[in-house]
């Protein structure tokens, strides 16, 4: 792993999970997609339940699946464009402040559609803005948006990095494949998600480098890949 980061010079964040809290919105969206499809209630209780077990259909028949993603994800978008002042996760600000202060690029690159301005201003209203030289988002809503390699392209792109001097930083393993596929140097997933540290590393093929558990373990693992790169 260590061996694809030349000098590492940027590093990009996903939101939803990864910075800003997204169990809330999530689960109020698996309610209404199940309740659409009839199926039966769910508890908050039993939402954490089925993502300890990386059940990701709580509920729902094998044929009704690919609807309820569909619903789930249009809920989704729906609960988060709707919330006004994001809840930031631990350790993020003061994190992203230290990352800007040893003068790394850095940037939002997310699934969420719409106005990347508009989600500045959210950003900025919480403190975050200011330590980000850029947030891309998608131009359409459809889970065909949740694969965000050509936007890590064009981020690295944009701050004029080559990819494999650039870090992603996901909670989802969507965010790896997109990460690994964009050729970036490195891959860190961050358990603050809806994924499991399992789930986050099923993929033989598309394994994040490094799972830390909270956006605080982040500047331990640019320390690791700095000293690598004076080896």
């Amino acid at each position: 792993m260590i061996s694809r980061v030349r000098k590492l010079q940027a590093i990009f964040f996903d939101l939803d999970g990864t910075l800003v809290d997204i169990h809330g919105p999530l689960y109020s969206a698996l309610c209404r997609a199940l309740d659409s499809l009839g199926g039966p209630p769910l508890s908050r209780e039993g939402y954490h339940e089925s993502l300890s077990r990386d059940d990701l259909w709580p509920g729902v028949l094998g044929h009704q699946r690919r609807e309820y993603m569909q619903l789930a994800f249009a809920y989704f978008l729906t609960e988060i464009d709707g919330t006004e002042r994001l809840e930031i996760l631990p350790h993020v600000t003061e994190t992203l402040a230290e990352i800007k202060r040893r003068s790394y690029v850095t940037g939002v690159v997310t699934s969420r559609p719409g106005d990347s301005d508009l989600l500045l201003r959210k950003l900025a209203m919480v403190g975050l803005a200011e330590h980000l030289d850029f947030v891309i988002t998608q131009t359409n809503f459809s889970l065909a948006a949740l694969d965000k390699t050509e936007s890590l392209r064009e981020a690295a792109a944009r701050a004029a990095v080559a990819p494999d001097d650039c870090m992603y930083v996901g909670d989802e393993p969507r965010d790896t494949v997109a990460a690994l596929k964009a050729g970036f140097g490195a891959a860190v997933s961050v358990t603050t998600g809806p994924a499991t540290y399992s789930r986050l590393m099923q993929n033989d093929q598309f394994r994040p480098d490094f799972v830390i558990q909270s956006m605080g373990d982040l500047l331990g693992v640019i320390d690791r890949l700095r000293g690598s790169e004076r080896d």
